[in-house]
């Protein structure tokens, strides 16, 4: 045998090293890819923690859509108060007025509003004949 028909050792058993490495890399990514997809305990782990997520993140939502929506109530609340105070005088405060001026006057108030209801009834037995 000569020299030329002869193998070179060394480099035929650095190429099968490589393609062992290579083998086994990719062996070892299929069966790693299977083993994840079998791994049912883990996967449900996994599922469990993002659905925990996603409905804390839901729950905050709702909290502060929660809190604009209860401000921006407040908001309107207060303003329809100001505005009913603002244009009318209290209750309270007619009540006393009217009180007051008839004090010293009980006896024509008094028949008014006598001659008032006298007024309704007849008014009412009127419609009903």
């Amino acid at each position: 045998m000569s020299n030329k028909e002869r193998p070179d050792v060394s480099h035929i058993s650095d190429v099968l090293r490589r393609d062992g490495d290579r083998v086994k890399r990719r062996l070892g990514e299929a069966v790693g890819g299977l083993s994840d997809k079998f791994d049912v305990p883990t996967r449900a782990e996994d599922k469990m923690h993002h659905a925990a997520d996603a409905a804390r993140h839901r729950a905050a939502d709702a909290k502060h859509h929660a809190r604009d929506t209860a401000e921006h109530a407040r908001a309107q609340v207060g303003h329809l108060v100001d505005r009913a105070t603002a244009g009318v005088p209290p209750v309270a405060g007619v009540g006393k007025r009217v009180l007051g001026a008839g004090r010293g006057r009980s006896l024509p108030i008094t028949a008014a509003a006598i001659a008032g209801v006298v007024l309704v009834w007849w008014i009412t037995r009127r419609r009903r004949a």
